[in-house]
């Protein structure tokens, strides 16, 4: 009986670890309940619904036969609902993904003891019940479960199809173990399969909802490059009038110094902007618009944008996508704290092969658990419901891309501000 309990306690435990994984740890629960509860739901099963007492037979899931999973299953589903506070379609699929994650580590786990001979005993019993937990931190350690969990709640269907089919096709292997005792080899294969079926399916959704954003980008930001563009030749073309104004005026000029008054009222008018300038030299088109247009808005409320362009976005790590996202999630939030007449600085530069990206404001200092608190998950000093959610994002896409994030108080052209940015390869 203890045997059958310690076992079932592991079972309990890695159950929750899928849930946590997938679903989210929610704040105010009790979690150290949860394995308790798992645990109490598997010894029900094999106590009541499992003909089978042989303990090998358990290794992979507290069940003996299908229905005894559906057992183990159906009650899973109201106990996750009321637990996660998240929507009952993004409960019902990450249920059906903490089962299957719950089935591929117990079998990427049992494949190679049983390779090495060690399928029976206490070893195979607990080795794998033991190393399992150990897999699981691995894949978090990744950031595996946290793109799978930000993905089941944005209800992805292609997440949601591959949980479906992987937890599928891992109790059809369980099945065949089961009636077939030691068809490892064949396991092996099947497993190995289903693993890169579903990475291959995952890599090409993620490709396809790249190429929809790029495009949707393209869509909205080059009539601003083309309005760019045509801005440039206008000024161009006003210039060119300019300089010949200054030719005449010059030549007909009674004094010097009545040449050099003309010269320099009609010079004044025959400056390039300088942060036109630093836009046409960027190296991505999109950016380019997306800029534009956010420094147009600032325009409209009386703020400036200085901008120094100083390092290229392109062949760096991150797509121009999230460069965007970034960028725009960066300028908002600066140009929202700023008041008419302030300055908003946009730097960019190379920095040992990456990309050092920062936006300034002014702002009063902040301490350093204030601006450590700014990256958490709905933080926001706006009473708004549904804010604060912008530098938590730039913070995720940093981290999956193995970047750093800069905050820091400085001072600039004499004025406090307040400085976010990246870097990036």
């Amino acid at each position: 009986m203890t045997d059958l309990i310690a076992q079932c306690f592991l079972d309990g435990v890695l159950l929750t670890l899928c849930g946590l994984g997938l679903l989210g740890r929610q704040r105010g629960k009790r979690d150290l309940l949860l394995p308790l509860v798992y645990t109490a739901l598997c010894l029900v099963i094999r106590m009541c619904f499992c003909r089978n007492l042989a303990p090998a037979v358990f290794v992979l899931l507290p069940a003996d036969h299908l229905l005894a999973v559906l057992y183990l299953l159906v009650p899973a589903l109201p106990l996750n609902s009321s637990w996660y506070r998240t929507r009952e379609r993004t409960v019902f699929w990450g249920t059906l993904a903490q089962f299957a994650l719950f089935l591929l580590l117990r079998e990427a786990c049992l494949l190679p003891l049983a390779a090495l001979g060690l399928s029976d005993g206490p070893v195979v019993l607990y080795g794998v019940r033991l190393l399992s937990p150990l897999l699981w931190a691995a894949f978090a350690g990744w950031g595996l479960l946290r793109w799978l969990r930000e993905q089941l709640a944005e209800e992805d269907t292609a997440v949601q199809a591959v949980s479906a089919a992987t937890l599928a096709a891992l109790l059809l292997l369980w099945q065949f173990q089961v009636q077939q005792n030691q068809p490892w080899l064949a396991g092996a294969i099947l497993l190995s399969l289903v693993i890169l079926l579903d990475g291959g399916l995952l890599l090409w959704e993620q490709r396809r909802i790249r190429e929809q954003q790029h495009t949707r980008l393209l869509e909205q930001y080059l009539p601003m490059v083309e309005e760019l563009v045509e801005s440039v030749r206008a000024r161009q073309h006003a210039y060119r009038n300019q300089m010949m104004a200054v030719s005449a005026a010059v030549s007909t000029a009674d004094s010097l110094e009545a040449a050099r008054s003309a010269v320099s009222a009609l010079a004044g008018e025959a400056v390039l902007d300088e942060t036109d300038r630093q836009l046409l030299r960027c190296d991505s088109k999109l950016i380019s618009g997306m800029l534009y247009g956010k420094i147009r808005q600032a325009g409209l409320r009386h703020i400036r944008v200085e901008a120094s362009l100083n390092g290229g976005f392109l062949r760096r790590s991150l797509p121009e996508s999230s460069w965007v996202e970034i960028l725009g999630v960066l300028l908002d939030n600066a140009l929202e704290a700023s008041q008419p007449d302030d300055v908003v600085y946009l730097r960019t530069e190379d920095q040992d092969g990456a990309l050092r990206l920062t936006v300034s404001n002014p702002c009063p200092p902040k301490s350093n658990a204030e601006l450590a608190e700014m990256f958490r998950r709905g933080y926001s000093t706006k009473a708004d419901h549904g804010r604060g959610y912008g530098l938590y994002n730039v913070r995720q896409i940093v981290e999956r891309a193995g970047g750093k994030l800069v905050v820091r108080n400085e001072e600039i052209g004499g004025a406090s501000c307040l400085t976010i940015g990246v870097i990036l390869s």
